[in-house]
């Protein structure tokens, strides 16, 4: 089997996500202030010695609230990734194996859920209840599971009627086992797949919720949240706009590389 080499891209995607990773669980790392911290005498200000982006309409530092404001977006992008998948995967292989009246219920309930636009859909989700990152995941992935469901549904279809499937049939397996140990497995990369790029999306979302205000509240630190604060102040400072916007474009570019890389490595017709 030729070694494939990995591609540049891919090594930039791992390292932007990397240093991401680490200021959602070791913010201490790249920062010694706190994210809450007011100062008003200095709001406002350029970049110094001690605050290099910069500092707020409150005196709080940019990258300080840049490094904490990480967390949410990586908690709600790949738990509600992660929470849809559990969801869509089971319902997608139930409708997939049995067919007949089980698959048009689950299918319709899934086209229900489809036909709102997934946007107003999260927006009214999220005034019922309070804004919150529990609130957001939840809201994502009522949105979200569906697309997995039907994509393991149209794989499960195919795969049923394949020759070792008919095998552990003969072999009088349940089918709880034949969907779970032997279909399952070969749905595997397309939900991987699927998974990152659903992340990527939750991000997205969770930043245009929070731009919004329906999302991660104040003084919670949030890159959405940041963006629309300092929209009014671009005038006067313009880091405050362009950091939270270069740290979502970066995150959200690093998912999509990483999800195109998984796709060309587990592709079998690219095994040679």
């Amino acid at each position: 089997m030729k070694i494939r080499k990995v591609k540049f891209t891919t090594v930039f995607a791992l390292a932007i996500l990397f240093v991401v990773l680490l200021m959602t669980f070791f913010p201490s790392i790249f920062t010694s202030y706190d994210p809450l911290a007011v100062e008003p005498k200095i709001k406002l200000q350029g970049p110094s010695p001690e605050h290099f982006l910069g500092v707020d309409e409150y005196g709080r530092d940019i990258w300080c609230r840049l490094v904490y404001g990480a967390r949410p977006s990586i908690e709600v992008g790949f738990g509600s990734a992660l929470l849809a998948m559990l969801v869509g995967v089971p319902l997608g292989l139930i409708a997939g194996y049995f067919g007949g009246w089980v698959d048009n219920v689950i299918m319709r309930i899934m086209d229900a859920f489809l036909s709102f636009p997934s946007v107003l859909l999260a927006i009214l989700l999220i005034t019922v209840f309070d804004p919150s990152v529990k609130t957001l995941i939840f809201t994502i992935t009522i949105v979200s599971f569906p697309a997995y469901g039907r994509i393991v549904r149209s794989s499960v279809l195919s795969l049923k009627e394949r020759d070792f499937t008919e095998a552990a049939r003969a072999s009088g397996a349940k089918p709880s086992y034949i969907m779970f140990r032997t279909i399952l497995p070969n749905c595997a990369s397309g939900i991987i797949v699927q998974f990152s790029l659903f992340a990527a999306s939750a991000i997205l979302i969770e930043a245009s919720m929070s731009f919004l205000g329906l999302g991660i509240q104040p003084p919670t630190p949030a890159w959405g949240s940041m963006l629309s604060y300092a929209k009014a102040y671009i005038g006067k400072s313009m880091l405050y706009i362009l950091t939270p916007t270069i740290m979502i474009f970066l995150t959200v570019l690093s998912i999509n590389l990483l999800g195109d890389a998984l796709r060309e490595w587990l592709d079998p017709t690219r095994l040679k």
